[in-house]
């Protein structure tokens, strides 16, 4: 017989013995060890070294319990912090989170504390970008296989982010226990990017003919030069037996590489009745062009393929800064495939659009845009758009296709762009429905240790009730209050809006295998 002394209250006589309460509280301890045995475990990662302007990242992990609902992993690439270790660590770097779910893809804003409001959805031409990096959904994916999930993330790199980096990997179950694997470092990484190559369209398709539409940019330098390549898959180099397309928006030169990929002909200007052409390739000087608009150069390529370039190509981006500096993957941005010309492959149609102005955050402004028929092409064409860059604000510009998002082309025909704005105002508290239940549970333990309650209970259903509170106080408290990817902004935090900057919207039209692009300039002030 054991005798209690609880400050506040009686003493009181139990017939549970000591022994007994102990083997309850190793129970639930064993219950908490295995369930915490069964997280999710990393089995591989690469690279984990290496250096480039674009990679993509490869992680495959064991998971017990199978992907839940909800199941993320997260990739962190750091710029000399690690994550957690300071206030304000995820400004100012590339953090993204893959929903094997959803394959929802979100990227941290330049600030920190937050993902960027745009996401990307895996496998689709969408794109995220912030400051650092982008990251391409149509080349980012999950593979699940038994109990393991392999994700791959395609990152972009910007010229502002060049140097040495750290990479961390974590994963977060959003199961009721809200299992995550603090970050933990894999490998270092030296980005060496000039010039970004952000988006290119069409990403996917076929045809003999096709005009192309890429986008770069540089923060750091004018660019000097921009690439296209479209490559046989099973051509490790370059530019060899390709069609390697080259525009210089100083001079408005356009350029076709040789056969044998070492040199350039002479160039045509853009806009001229002449083409060049090589063995794989015929590129027009009508309908090849680019504009500059901020920092960013928006190219279009016109181009038919030879017969003998017929099959899968393989589409890949670079550029020159005006340093020198010269940025070209041969990792693969999408794919083409080349089809013998028909008298159906000319009829094509073509986008045009209107800039875009907004006075303030917080507006709305049009872009018409313009669907033109070439080849006698007749048919629907279904229009979409979607914000392309620059990234890093939380509040970018929104996108809807109005007026109508399909439309019936015979000569041309017409549809509406709207562009919204976010205006600044005072964000809301962050959910403290978990702080409520820890703060309730210690409540709960409060009056049954101070209070005597007033009918008398057995002495072994008060400490079991006192050990089922604190076990579940822990559980919730302990568990993920905040995202474990970037630390939260704080209660009460101001929203600055869409920031006053040059966007860029991609609208594209789609019929069938038949696909245009336009840029829409949006400049808020």
């Amino acid at each position: 017989m054991i005798r209690f002394n609880l400050v506040g209250v009686a003493s009181f006589r139990s017939t549970l013995r000591l022994g007994q309460v102990l083997a309850l509280l190793f129970v639930g301890l064993g219950a908490s060890i295995a369930l915490r045995a069964q997280s999710v475990n990393l089995v591989s990662f690469s690279p984990s070294f290496g250096n480039g302007s674009e990679q993509v990242f490869v992680a495959t992990y064991f998971v017990p319990r199978g992907v839940t609902d909800g199941q993320s992993f997260s990739l962190f690439i750091m710029n000399g912090v690690a994550p957690g270790s300071k206030r304000g660590w995820s400004s100012d770097q590339c953090i993204l989170t893959y929903n094997v779910s959803s394959g929802v893809i979100q990227l941290a804003e330049d600030s920190g504390g937050k993902f960027l409001s745009t996401t990307a959805t895996a496998e689709t031409a969408q794109s995220v970008s912030n400051s650092q990096c982008s990251v391409l959904a149509s080349l980012s994916s999950a593979t699940i296989s038994g109990d393991s999930v392999t994700v791959r993330f395609f990152v972009a790199f910007s010229a502002a982010f060049r140097g040495a980096k750290q990479l961390y990997l974590s994963a977060d179950s959003k199961g009721w226990m809200g299992d995550t694997n603090p970050p933990i470092q894999v490998g270092t990484y030296n980005v060496t990017a000039s010039v970004s190559s952000v988006f290119i369209s069409p990403s996917s398709g076929s045809g003999s003919e096709e005009t192309f539409m890429a986008i770069y940019s540089d923060v750091t330098s004018q660019i000097q030069s921009v690439f296209l390549n479209l490559k046989s898959s099973g051509n490790n180099t370059l530019a060899a037996n390709a069609c390697k397309l080259r525009y210089d928006p100083g001079s408005t030169d356009i350029f076709l590489v040789n056969d044998a990929g070492t040199n350039y002909g002479s160039p045509l200007t853009s806009g001229s009745t002449a083409v060049l052409s090589n063995s794989q390739c015929t590129l027009f000087g009508i309908g090849t062009y680019a504009t500059t608009f901020g920092n960013n150069v928006i190219a279009y390529f016109r181009v038919s393929f030879a017969p003998v370039f017929v099959g899968k190509k393989e589409i890949t981006l670079g550029g020159v800064d005006q340093t020198g500096v010269s940025t070209f993957s041969n990792l693969s941005r999408g794919t083409y495939i080349v089809t013998a010309s028909s008298p159906a492959a000319s009829q094509t149609f073509t986008l045009t659009s209107t800039p875009v102005n907004i006075a303030a955050a917080g507006g709305s402004a049009n872009s018409a845009i313009t669907v033109f028929s070439n080849g006698g092409f007749k048919g629907s064409v279904a229009l979409t758009c979607a914000v392309i860059s620059p990234g890093g604000s939380a509040y970018q510009p929104t996108c809807q296709i109005v007026e109508p998002s399909t439309v019936w082309l015979g000569t041309s025909a017409t549809a509406t762009l709207v562009v919204n704005t976010t205006a600044a105002s005072a964000s809301t508290s962050r959910s403290t429905v978990k702080q409520l239940s820890v703060f309730y549970s210690s409540v709960a333990v409060a009056l049954l240790v101070f209070f005597r309650p007033r009918i008398r209970w057995k002495r072994q259903t008060i400490l079991l009730l006192l050990v089922f509170t604190i076990v579940s106080g822990a559980a919730i408290g302990c568990g993920r209050i905040d995202s474990p990817v970037i630390e939260p902004t704080g209660s009460g935090a101001t929203n600055s809006g869409t920031t006053v900057e040059n966007y860029i919207i991609a609208v594209t039209g789609t019929s069938g295998s038949v696909t245009a692009t336009t840029a829409v300039s949006v400049t808020v002030k």
